[in-house]
């Protein structure tokens, strides 16, 4: 009996467990792995712990993420134990193109309004892609009160999108204030809103700070100039041509306060490249005035107590060579066609007059290599020979220094310096040929090879080269004689060379030579050949395809250039991309400013 009873109580049981298996197991429970399970989870509040996990796993794909997001901004509006994760994924939910009206601004008004710091900083990363400019007035309205320095940056990050004069004056504040004592990164953030809201009234306050640098060597520089470069070039050029000739007092007191992180040259080098962007033809001359002053360049003060061994003097001598070389690229890039005074000065740079050994002399001891020296006279070449100033005849007499005797010298690297800059005329020379320079041009530097560019391998093949090894330059005379022949074929036919282009075989240098013609002819049909070309080119091609797109494009063409920099961070290697991209950023700013 008793065994019995036991039996029914263990079956009755059994049966109960069954029961309750069954309906946990029926058509009313939750599955968050699917997605019918997922959004019911969402819309009735349950398994949050489980369904929350998911929806932070699509933050990284929006578009996986739509279907939730009437339900996460109900849930959101209801409040949960899961406010800063729903936040965050709506903050997140935005894909690229998504068009208004936007339901995810009902939630950041909330968060706006929210104590927790965190959901107010996700308010404004949201709004950022809503552009809804109700909510910033209203971030705006708490942004003094903040204490944290990161939740202020991200409110103020919003003007980066939106158009506000009450966020403008909020970034001036910032970069007025005293600038040791901001946080470096909310200093960037103003630059950066700057350069959104283009605000001309801003230009004084961005000199002032477009040279800071923090404690740990972080400079505005970049920031700073893409905010002076996004206004109107007839006010900010004169500004910026002002501080290349040193008359800004303000900005030279901050360089004398500043010795160790900068120096006039580094001044001039910023200003050059930024003058070149706007392609302002008044800067030329002053450039002149600079490259034409022979005076021997001053050692800083704050070097003299300094040993030799010291690196900062290494960094003053490179910077001396880099600031004269972005002058020149920028005479170049801005123009100096028929300039007789840029020929004179350009050709005494190349031929390295004694006035020029001289006004580098402190420089290259310092530096104890050739650099200096070949980096200025290849530079000249290249502008003497793109800008049309000097004959064909005068190239060969310019190839034809590469054997003089002082070459020879083995203790001043002579050989090294000879081979560097042959290697670079050659290649100027073949992308700047015309019809003949084959047989004139090339053969001049063609027939160096057996005597000035012949030093010899060793004969063991296991033996390292020799020190002033050659065949780089050999090599190179060899490369660009298609980019020669090239110009043979098609001389001013411009159908030619886009026709080469479409060669399935076309050398690196021959591809080049095409684009820069293109460039020159003046005609904006082949602005779209240049752009699908691009991908093609390597890093040095990028220089010559860049150029040729700015002289053919016009202001309506900068959209179509930020479309090419969305395609080549798809389609290039990194590196490559990564050379493209600030090139083609500077562009938009030639194209804008046209």
């Amino acid at each position: 009996m008793t065994i019995k009873n036991r039996g029914i109580q263990r079956y009755i049981g059994l049966g109960l467990v069954a029961a309750s298996i069954g309906i946990l197991s029926g058509c009313g429970q939750i599955d968050v792995n699917t997605p019918e399970g997922l959004l019911a989870a969402l819309e009735k509040g349950e398994k949050l712990d489980k369904a929350i996990p998911k929806i932070s796993g699509m933050m990284a794909r929006p578009e996986e993420m739509k279907p939730y997001v009437p339900a996460l901004v109900a849930m959101y509006k209801r409040g949960s134990n899961f406010d800063r994760e729903v936040i965050q994924a709506l903050a997140n939910s935005i894909a690229p193109g998504d068009q208004p009206p936007f339901l995810q601004d009902e939630a950041f008004k909330k968060a706006a309004e929210s104590k927790d710091y965190k959901q107010v900083m996700q308010a404004a990363i949201g709004i950022k892609a809503t552009k809804n400019k109700e909510i910033q007035s209203q971030l705006l309205s708490i942004y003094e009160a903040q204490i944290n320095p990161e939740v202020k940056r991200v409110i103020l990050e919003t003007g980066t999108t939106i158009e506000s004069n009450a966020i403008t004056q909020k970034a001036v504040s910032v970069l007025e204030g005293n600038v040791d004592e901001t946080p470096f990164t909310l200093l960037r953030t103003s630059c950066d809103v700057l350069a959104f809201q283009k605000d001309e009234s801003a230009v004084d306050t961005l000199m002032r700070v477009v040279y800071h640098q923090d404690g740990v060597g972080r400079t505005l520089t970049a920031n700073c100039t893409r905010a002076l470069l996004a206004l109107d070039k007839n006010v900010v050029a004169p500004v910026l041509l002002k501080a290349f000739k040193l008359e800004n007092k303000a900005l030279m007191q901050y360089v004398e306060a500043h010795p160790d992180t900068l120096t006039p040259e580094s001044l001039r080098n910023n200003t050059a490249n930024a003058l070149a962007l706007y392609r302002y033809k008044d800067a030329v001359e002053p450039m002149l005035d600079y490259l034409g002053d022979t005076r021997t360049i001053p050692v800083p003060g704050t070097l003299a107590i300094r040993p030799n061994t010291d690196q900062a003097w290494q960094m003053w001598a490179a910077l001396v060579g880099v600031a004269s070389q972005s002058i020149i690229f920028s005479l170049n890039d801005i123009g100096i066609r028929g300039n007789q005074r840029a020929k004179q000065i350009l050709t005494d740079i190349f031929n390295w007059t004694l006035a020029y050994q001289s006004k580098f002399k402190n420089a290259i001891e310092l530096t104890g290599t050739s650099n200096i020296e070949v980096s200025q006279r290849v530079n000249a070449f290249r502008a003497l020979r793109e800008n049309d100033l000097i004959s064909n005849e005068e190239t060969v007499e310019m190839i034809n220094t590469l054997k003089d005797e002082d070459f020879q010298d083995m203790n001043k690297w002579r050989p090294y310096a000879r081979a560097s800059i042959g290697t670079d005329m050659v290649t100027y020379c073949a992308i700047t040929s015309k019809k003949g320079d084959t047989d004139t041009v090339w053969a001049a530097f063609n027939a160096l090879k057996s005597n000035e560019f012949n030093v010899p391998a060793p004969e063991n093949p296991d033996e390292p080269k020799k020190e002033h090894y050659n065949d780089n330059v050999s090599k190179r005379i060899d490369d660009v004689r298609p980019a020669f022949v090239l110009a043979d074929n098609c001389n001013v036919d411009f159908e030619c060379y886009k026709n080469a282009l479409s060669n399935k075989n076309i050398s690196n240098y021959e591809r080049i030579k095409a684009i820069y013609e293109l460039g020159y002819s003046g005609k904006h049909d082949y602005f779209q050949v240049i752009c699908d070309e691009y991908k093609n080119l390597d890093v040095f091609g990028q220089l010559y395809g860049t150029k040729s797109l700015a002289m053919l494009g016009t202001k309506e063409d900068a959209d179509t250039i930020r479309e090419l920099i969305k395609t080549l961070g798809r389609e290039m290697n990194q590196i490559q991309y990564q050379a493209a991209k600030p090139n083609l950023e500077g562009l938009i700013t030639i194209l804008e400013s046209k």
